[in-house]
């Protein structure tokens, strides 16, 4: 743990919190999540932990979807005061399950960020596959894939996320037909024929849930058709993914005013023409899935933060004490895809 994050851990609850809070009175922060479990699950939000942050932020913030945040600089000039913007990415049925209430309980709005061929139901995640394939053993045999090579291991503990996360990088790394591809290839080696349903477990929302939770103000955004990473798409092929993705909103849930998240969202998964993209879609904005000094000053690029069950990462994210330690470490070099048309530092690890 390096010196900031100690000198958070004990000055935050003593006032540094709401120190950041006043700095950042200008400046919203998005804060990013994905699944819900009960009990939990690592990496996921437990419906005890949200409710707890969902209060937080009710009484010490000023709630929006991200929709409305950009319905409101567009109506005023300028953005509204201690802003935050709770988000959630793919459209799994936990959401309905466990986040929708506790929103729904404390009238805190939000942004959920849909994949449309996952809600028709006409694919299932590709990690999702990844997990799948990994679970059906307690160890994995030394696999060779092309350029991909694998030694063999237990999947017990810490092995199994360095297995998923190495199997995730590369996959990541392939232009989007290779990579489906490299998927098949892949559950034929290790003896396994992924399901052509999805599993229970990976389960996304109904239409009529979509409906109802539209209705009771969520805003549901566009996050593709299929999930591919954009970076690594032609400029044809993210016209039909995002233009495809607010076609099938429109159709099925209304036309409405939405805004958009880039799968995966790290800087590799971005080229320079993607933003225009989003914004020739009608999109009212876009956002990132990581955070760095930028935080929401570009309307097609704003960055988000991680939350979840880590009470520490919740308040240095919220409170906005994560967005100055980004900007307290200045700048620093800039590299990659994101640069290029981004001007955007390399981000670097939570602090």
């Amino acid at each position: 743990m390096g010196v900031f994050s100690k000198a958070v851990r004990k000055l935050g609850p003593l006032g540094g919190y709401g120190f950041a809070r006043a700095l950042c009175k200008k400046e919203p922060r998005i804060l990013m999540y994905h699944r819900f479990a009960s009990p939990s699950v690592k990496g996921w939000a437990s419906p005890e932990y949200f409710e707890q942050q969902v209060r937080y932020i009710k009484k010490n913030y000023n709630p929006f979807s991200l929709v409305g945040l950009m319905q409101y600089q567009r109506d005023n000039g300028k953005m509204p005061n201690h802003a935050v913007i709770i988000t959630v990415d793919d459209g799994y049925r936990d959401f309905y399950e466990y986040a929708f209430p506790i929103l729904k309980k404390y009238d805190v709005p939000a942004t959920l960020f849909v994949t449309t061929g996952f809600i028709a139901q006409d694919l299932w995640l590709w990690p999702d596959k990844i997990t799948w394939l990994l679970k059906q053993s307690t160890s994995i045999p030394e696999l060779s894939l092309g350029n991909f090579f694998l030694s063999g291991g237990s999947l017990e503990g810490s092995s199994y996320d360095k297995y998923w996360q190495r199997i995730v990088d590369y996959s990541l790394s392939l232009p989007d037909q290779e990579k489906h591809q490299f998927l098949a290839d892949l559950a034929s080696l290790l003896g396994h024929d992924l399901p052509s349903r999805i599993p229970a477990e990976y389960a996304p929302l109904t239409l009529d849930e979509l409906k109802e939770m539209q209705n009771s103000g969520i805003e549901i955004g566009g996050h593709t058709v299929t999930h591919p990473s954009l970076g690594r798409v032609t400029e044809s092929q993210a016209y039909d993914e995002i233009l495809g993705c607010r076609d099938y909103l429109n159709e099925h849930l209304g036309y409405h005013e939405r805004t958009f998240c880039y799968p995966n969202g790290q800087p590799s998964d971005f080229q320079q023409f993607l933003p225009r993209i989003v914004r020739e879609a009608g999109f009212l904005g876009a956002v990132t899935a990581f955070p760095d000094s930028k935080g929401a000053r570009d309307p097609y690029l704003m960055r988000r933060h991680v939350s979840g069950d880590n009470s520490f990462q919740f308040y240095k994210a919220v409170s906005g004490v994560e967005l100055l330690g980004h900007k307290l470490r200045g700048a620093v070099r800039l590299s990659g895809n994101f640069e290029e048309f981004a001007g955007t530092e390399q981000p670097t690890k939570s602090l």
